[in-house]
């Protein structure tokens, strides 16, 4: 790999590396992003940093897996986590398109209340995660996404459902549970 700065500048001032070559991030989204940034400090001057924070990204196997931000466990390392978990079997669209299989996880800090992290199992699963990183880029509260006005009906619904779960166990706004939640542990 090319070693880069912040910038994404390497050891020669005038020269900038982006993409796979750095060895920063190996996925399409991240080379994009690098490669604005590279070509904004090349013509205009080394003003904007590469960040990596929110990457979100998917496997499209089947089931399909998506992810942004960190893992349950990265996230209990350094956070009082909270999570909540929806199921795809609750929701109308799988169960009517016949792929009930699946769940979206939120991770979230107990005490601000910020999305750490999620991750996603089952259909449309690359397309759902990515609401969850326009969330945590916008630094929205779990009472905020738990409150999005989402399309009806849609694999996306899984977020803000997990989103009121998380808020009804740290006990904050008045969230309805859906059947499954009244007979399980969860």
């Amino acid at each position: 790999a090319i070693a880069v700065d912040d910038y994404l500048r390497t050891n020669v001032e005038h020269i900038f590396a982006a993409g796979d070559v750095n060895g920063r991030s190996m996925l399409v989204q991240t080379a994009r992003m690098e490669g604005r940034i590279a070509a904004h400090n090349a013509v205009l001057g080394s003003t904007r940093r590469a960040t990596y924070d929110v990457i979100p990204s998917g496997s499209f196997t089947d089931p399909e897996y998506g992810r942004v931000g960190l893992t349950e466990t990265q996230a209990a390392q350094h956070h009082d986590i909270v999570v909540g978990i929806a199921h795809y079997d609750d929701l109308l669209r799988p169960v009517a398109d016949g792929r009930p299989e699946g769940f979206c996880k939120l991770i979230a800090d107990r005490q601000n209340h910020t999305i750490l992290g999620a991750h996603v199992l089952g259909e449309y699963s690359a397309e759902t995660v990515q609401t969850v990183a326009a969330c945590m880029v916008a630094r929205m509260t779990v009472e905020q996404v738990a409150e999005l006005q989402l399309a009806f009906p849609t694999f996306t619904e899984a977020v803000s459902m997990a989103a009121q779960k998380i808020c009804r166990t740290i006990g904050v706004g008045r969230f309805p549970q859906v059947w499954s939640y009244l007979r399980s542990d969860e």
